[in-house]
């Protein structure tokens, strides 16, 4: 499907800055994704996209300072662990309001488990199906999570830094193991389908794009001379988690130098 895109100094689009056009392919979902060129450091821009006659809502994003910069402040939100079934998105609604430089998503933009049936009276609303496997079931996951308008509101608010966490594959899964010890190659391909979803979700340069179960996210991102900003990967290249799934620490796994949670490059 070919998308139009349009970028703006201003809400109204007096002024566009740039503008284009993108397919969005089956094979991502119909995704879509535009790295624009020749947009001014420091400064506010407006984007939309357009369909036929349908046109999306209006975002606002603000660029980076050059490399280098003076810059004296910067105002940026953290959030993560937003369990769609616990709780209202609330707290994106008056993130959404502040109109930040960027939001950084530290993870768990999702969560993987089942509706429960309406077994528990203290969810306040269900994830629909069942826990999550294929890159459909991810894909839907992140549909349902995307309805709401609060988290909506949050996006068109403020350009985001994303990160991962676990449940955006399945709980506390530490490179190619998972909690159930899932067989390595079967788990593997769970977590791939689980990848793409998020390449898929999510603002990410298209040389973010997973091979297979495997995906470069750790990056470094740079805000004039004020704030280098590492944002780490703190899942893919972990060591199993050492003396089992409790919480103890006194088992001789948890003291082997070789245990990492950032894998040696990173």
């Amino acid at each position: 499907v070919e998308v139009g895109w349009e970028i703006a100094r201003d809400r109204a689009f007096a002024t566009v800055a740039s503008k284009g056009t993108a397919v969005a392919r089956p094979e991502l979902g119909h995704s879509v994704r535009v790295e624009a060129n020749g947009l001014e450091p420091g400064r506010e821009y407006f984007y939309r996209f357009r369909v036929g006659r349908e046109v999306s809502q209006v975002g606002r994003t603000k660029t980076a300072p050059p490399a280098g910069a003076r810059v004296d402040q910067l105002r940026f939100a953290l959030c993560g662990c937003s369990h769609f079934e616990t709780g209202y998105f609330t707290a994106y609604r008056r993130l959404a309001a502040e109109q930040f430089d960027f939001v950084f998503h530290t993870g768990d933009y999702i969560y993987e488990g089942r509706d429960d049936g309406g077994r528990n009276p203290a969810l306040v609303r269900q994830h629909q199906g069942d826990e999550i496997y294929t890159l459909v079931d991810y894909r839907n996951r992140y549909a349902q999570y995307k309805m709401d308008p609060d988290l909506r509101a949050a996006h068109a608010s403020a350009p985001f830094i994303v990160t991962w966490d676990d449940h955006e594959v399945d709980n506390d899964y530490a490179g190619d193991r998972d909690e159930n010890d899932t067989p390595p190659e079967v788990f593997l391909l769970r977590r791939a389908a689980g990848y793409q979803a998020f390449f898929e979700s999510m603002p990410l340069r298209a040389s973010a794009i997973p091979s297979g179960p495997n995906m470069q996210l750790y990056r470094r991102l740079q805000f004039g001379a004020l704030l280098d900003l590492n944002v780490l990967d703190t899942r893919q290249y972990r060591s199993k988690q050492a003396c089992g799934v409790t919480s103890a620490t006194g088992c001789a796994a948890a003291l082997e130098p070789s245990r990492s949670i950032l894998g040696s490059t990173q």
